[in-house]
């Protein structure tokens, strides 16, 4: 082979620009801050570098879904998010290796209660965890943060919300969701069918017990929906005595009456009370867990779990998906939503959701 002549050494080199997520998401996120009034230095790096660190969060192979709040006075986070107890793990320098090692750290502190701070000061960050009342029918920190709208509080939080979908959210009383993955983003997350589903779950419900029945349900359900395994949820319309479609199941006996418990913990707001409300929680949660369809009622009562649709002669539910896929079971469902059920709403393992609400006139209101 000839070697290369002078002129054909100086001719210039293709070149393959690197194009890399990270960066746009930077911008974006840099935009976003310089509107709430918390842009500074390299920040925007960090608050792109920990929604990342999140996104998929996992130690040993466990997924881990902590909250993640960054603020420049820890007692005023603490007022405003109703927190307590901080305990302090560590300080670094402002960078993003600081707070990568800070959810090294944390996150495996980061469970029920416990939310993780990181305070900016001078050239550092100050990092630990922080205590907020966990029980179900209370306001979670974050959701105390989206109900702020002052922005010299400085305050921003993150949270997964299911896997590569986080919600960044600021105490000027705005936020951003943001996507990591090639998913469509007009495909909107879970959590955004949850108002619609919590009236309907609760449509019935006394009025003065509807609020803090709906925060159990929708607290309950956050939860759920960060798992992989996904959820089908119909609602009955309340007393309703046609449940020969969904015999192929565990239907309760006696349903589970939890405003009946949401009552007795705004009467007495003792400890045997608040265990009561708190263990329904727990145990809605282990019911959504388990394969087939959660059954509720729009009385905010729970009727089974483990449930697959069972046709048989006469039933009224047409396109039977038995041991299918949760998207044609759904479809299944959906086509009784506003006759004999009054919601049905669907999390599949690949994060697709959806979900279907009687209207006001639907025959399923009687």
């Amino acid at each position: 082979m000839k070697p290369l002549t002078p002129d054909a050494l100086s001719l210039p080199r293709p070149t393959t620009e690197v194009l890399s997520f990270r960066h746009l998401l930077t911008g974006a996120i840099e935009d976003f801050l310089a509107e709430q009034g918390m842009s500074s230095g390299d920040f925007a790096n960090d608050v792109a570098e920990t929604i990342v660190a999140l996104s998929r969060y996992r130690e040993e192979g466990t997924a881990l879904f902590p909250a993640v709040f960054f603020c420049d006075d820890l007692s005023r986070l603490l007022d405003q998010l109703g927190g307590h107890d901080p305990v302090v793990v560590g300080v670094g320098p402002r960078t993003a290796v600081t707070t990568r090692r800070a959810l090294k750290q944390c996150a495996p502190l980061g469970k029920g209660a416990w939310s993780i701070f990181l305070v900016r000061t001078d050239g550092e960050y100050r990092y630990g965890v922080f205590r907020a009342d966990d029980f179900v029918l209370g306001d979670s920190p974050l959701s105390r943060l989206r109900g702020l709208r002052d922005p010299s509080l400085c305050l921003l939080g993150i949270v997964q919300l299911a896997e590569n979908v986080l919600e960044v959210r600021s105490s000027g009383g705005d936020g951003r969701l943001v996507h990591l993955s090639g998913a469509r983003t007009d495909a909107p997350p879970a959590t955004t069918f949850l108002h619609a589903l919590m009236a309907a779950i609760t449509r019935d419900v006394p009025v003065a017990l509807r609020p803090s029945t709906g925060t159990f349900f929708r607290r309950v359900l956050i939860d759920a929906l960060r798992s992989t395994h996904g959820s089908l949820i119909a609602v009955l319309p309340r007393g309703a005595s046609d449940l020969g479609p969904f015999a192929d199941g565990l239907l309760l006996p006696e349903p589970i009456a939890v405003v009946e418990a949401v009552a007795r913990w705004q009467r007495e707001g003792s400890i045997a009370a608040r265990s009561a409300v708190q263990g329904l929680g727990q145990l809605l949660a282990g019911m959504l867990s388990a394969d087939g369809i959660t059954l509720l009622a729009s009385d905010g009562s729970i009727v089974g779990y483990n449930i697959f649709l069972h046709p048989g002669p006469g039933a009224s539910i047409e396109a039977a998906s038995l041991g299918g896929a949760r998207h044609r079971a759904f479809q299944a469902l959906s086509s009784q939503v506003g006759r004999t059920l009054v919601a049905a709403f669907v999390r599949s393992q690949d994060g697709y959701a959806d979900c279907r609400i009687a209207d006001a006139d639907d025959p399923v209101w009687g």
